[in-house]
């Protein structure tokens, strides 16, 4: 795993850490820090919406999509009628799985997504079918 990566990963899921840009002046100058610490406030961001979803009438999931090698979250915050659309690498979405809330709220909705979407994460589900996925098949063998 990059360098970049592990220090991110290290602020999100150690509480301890606290990387003082006073005591660490030298390491802010250097350009994968400061990488590290704009994916850091931008996953910490989004973490804190999702774990937001557990709360009714706040946030809604729209979608998780799969485009390529990057992964879309899109959020829609019902109290300011506002949308959220975050594009995060196969690395950033395997930071943010690393948060169990996260994670536990994420499959709940996965559970209950259609196949298509489930298939788009690379997550599918054999034995719960899209009822459109069954109405294809049982037309196909007609």
């Amino acid at each position: 795993m990059d360098l970049t990566f592990k220090i991110v990963r290290r602020l999100l899921r150690d509480d301890d850490v606290a990387f003082s840009r006073n005591r660490n002046f030298e390491a802010y100058q250097d350009p994968r820090v400061k990488r590290a610490l704009r994916l850091y406030r931008h996953l910490r961001s989004l973490e804190r919406d999702l774990l937001r979803l557990g709360q009714p009438d706040q946030v809604r999931l729209e979608a998780v999509e799969r485009e390529g090698e990057q992964v879309v979250v899109r959020l829609e915050f019902l109290e300011q009628r506002g949308e959220r659309v975050s594009y995060l690498s196969a690395e950033e979405w395997g930071l943010l799985l690393e948060s169990e809330r996260v994670c536990a709220i994420l499959s709940d909705l996965l559970e209950k997504a259609p196949a298509a979407v489930r298939r788009a994460l690379g997550r599918e589900y054999i034995e719960r079918p899209d009822q459109a996925e069954v109405d294809a098949a049982t037309n196909e063998v007609k």
